[in-house]
């Protein structure tokens, strides 16, 4: 009997052991990770134990490693299928290697796939994928884009935040420039989005230098900055967070906004997904056109690429949010006013219910910040016809599911 005991004991030891892999992102990873994917082609993501970040799979797994537009260090190859032997090791063709020794010679290169579907509309509008390359005929797609080629603007993005993920998410110090893709836009990006063209523009639209300096104005962050629609921070690792620097994935937001109350939505849907431990799949684009008043007090449509010939790339009106938590079937919409000038509450295009979400915690009522408003999907649904079908949603009023209505 006592054999029997110090078997079953010695069994339960063995387990609990196992002999996967896992590896510390600080100290078991390489200085430029590979795309790490599991054998469904998903991406494997870290998570936190402890205070640890680390990645863990299965012993005998199958890991599929990729450098896209540069090679694996130790193989010289783009892709190899790695399987997981233990420890911290793995073996590719018989031989086996660390995880530092399968690091890429360049940073992942992402890269957009167009025409992967119709959006907008009536299906009038395109989409396009922003991802990367992972095998000739496969591509990984980590941000879908509505795009309107006629006004060239992104009419909404649709990525998924990872919430039982994010808290390992790399924090790194640097920002790779936006990159413009090849066919969306007719105008220099990188030359619209600087304040000396805006400072032009605003003179040229509003009649007055003098009233053009005191919208356009550097030092009160009054300028149009490249407000991120599927934000890099929403994404756990370096090359997924680089990934979404293409212009497609941007609209103008005055800098106010992008830095002010954006960016606390941004911090509250990160959190939110933190809380839950689950997926919440994010909508975020513009509506409307913004206008400002010029030197007579008429109003004005803000085009940034405006040129002899055409208006495109629209400063929006307002910027939204649809955040979805698809496995309980919940939903919101968030809609920030993109104009910092105003001085009193403006009209919302759906009622206001911010009330009755106890995520929203922030300052949404203050003007210079980007006026913030909450409405149900339907709703903004009823005034933005181009925000997705979802279906029949409760609202996500918070992180737990027995959420009010």
């Amino acid at each position: 009997m006592a054999q029997y005991q110090a078997l079953i004991f010695l069994s339960l030891i063995l387990l609990v052991a196992g002999n996967d892999c896992i590896w510390d992102t600080s100290t078991s990873f390489p200085d430029i990770s590979p795309l790490m994917l599991d054998s469904d082609l998903e991406m494997i993501l870290p998570v936190m134990e402890g205070e640890t970040s680390i990645v863990k799979v299965a012993e005998g797994s199958n890991i599929t490693l990729v450098c896209p537009g540069s090679s694996i260090n130790a193989i010289q190859l783009v892709s190899a299928v790695a399987t997981c032997i233990g420890d911290t090791q793995v073996r590719i063709n018989d031989k086996t290697y660390s995880l530092k020794e399968l690091g890429c010679l360049k940073t992942p290169k992402p890269s957009i796939k167009k025409k992967v579907g119709n959006c907008g509309v009536d299906g009038t509008d395109e989409l396009h994928a922003i991802g990367f390359k992972i095998a000739p005929f496969v591509f990984y797609e980590l941000v879908r884009v509505c795009f309107d080629g006629t006004a060239q603007t992104t009419l909404y993005t649709d990525h998924v935040l990872r919430g039982a993920h994010i808290a390992a998410k790399e924090v790194t110090p640097g920002r790779p420039g936006f990159k413009t893709g090849s066919g969306f836009f007719s105008v220099s990006m990188s030359r619209i989005y600087t304040k000396k063209s805006q400072l032009a523009l605003m003179v040229k639209l509003l009649g007055s230098e003098t009233l053009a300096s005191t919208i356009i104005n550097g030092r009160k962050q009054l300028y149009f900055s490249k407000g991120h629609m599927s934000p890099d921070a929403d994404f756990v690792t370096e090359a997924l967070q680089d990934a979404t620097y293409f212009y497609i994935n941007a609209l103008p937001q005055w800098q106010a906004f992008n830095n002010g109350n954006w960016k606390q939505l941004e911090f509250a849907t990160r959190t939110l997904a933190e809380e839950m431990g689950s997926d919440l799949r994010i909508y975020s684009g513009g509506w409307g056109v913004l206008q400002l008043p010029d030197v007579n007090n008429n109003p004005v449509d803000i085009y940034l690429g405006l040129t002899d010939g055409e208006q495109v790339v629209p400063a929006p009106a307002l910027t939204w949010k649809v955040v979805h938590d698809e496995k309980t079937g919940r939903a919101v919409a968030i809609i920030g006013v993109n104009n910092p000038h105003i001085t009193s509450i403006p009209d919302t295009i759906c009622p206001n219910i911010c009330k009755s979400l106890e995520w929203v915690t922030f300052a949404v009522t203050e003007l210079e910040d980007g006026y913030t408003y909450c409405c149900t999907v339907d709703d903004l649904r009823k005034a933005v016809p181009y925000v997705p079908d979802i279906g029949t949603v409760k609202l996500l009023a918070s992180p737990t599911s027995g959420c009010r209505k």
